[in-house]
């Protein structure tokens, strides 16, 4: 098993570079779960940009529902094998998905859901790279909501990278190892 965490901010490069990574490093066959929903038409662009741009190697799967409990999540994710080379772009989407289903549930909760999740991730036998949004290189969000919706990501993050083999974070398209061999 291998897990490889791209990080960075929106528009930096992640998705691409997550996708030749696991086609140059993984082995066949190569699985994409998309997270991002069309909820307006700008989204829609995004996401058909993402299609037209994406590699035909890849099977992708229907966008991950996050309202769904995580023990749906993972019936989902049991489509695939468990050597198959598997990309999800991304973390930051589906987690908000999770946090708009249930807004007042407090962090650590949703910590705690979700971690059935990551450790699906870590006992994964294939190649498993993340796309995620680093979280800490804004402001402090405004809003409660916005600053809950920081604060679940990056704990995730965090747990993430602790358990990563690999973490590459993307500046304007410039790749920086963070991690590059298994403590």
């Amino acid at each position: 098993m291998s897990l490889t965490l791209v990080t960075g901010g929106i528009r930096s490069g992640k998705s691409k570079f997550a996708e030749e990574y696991l086609l140059k490093k993984g082995k066949e066959p190569w699985i994409y779960l998309p997270t991002a929903y069309p909820t307006d038409p700008e989204m829609l662009s995004r996401i058909e940009r993402h299609q037209v741009e994406r590699d035909s190697r890849f099977t992708t799967l229907p966008p991950l529902d996050s309202s769904l409990p995580a023990s749906d999540l993972l019936s989902h994710l049991s489509l695939f094998s468990q050597e198959a080379s598997f990309l999800l772009d991304g973390l930051g989407l589906l987690l908000s998905g999770m946090l708009m289903e249930q807004p007042d549930e407090p962090v650590r909760n949703l910590v705690e859901k979700a971690s059935s999740f990551l450790d699906f991730l870590f006992e994964r036998k294939g190649m498993t790279v993340v796309v995620t949004e680093e979280a800490s290189l804004g402001g402090i969000p405004m809003t409660p909501l916005g600053r809950r919706f920081t604060d679940f990501l990056g704990e995730m993050n965090q747990m993430l990278a602790v358990r990563a083999d690999f973490v590459y974070l993307l500046v304007v398209g410039c790749v920086i190892p963070l991690k590059t061999a298994p403590d």
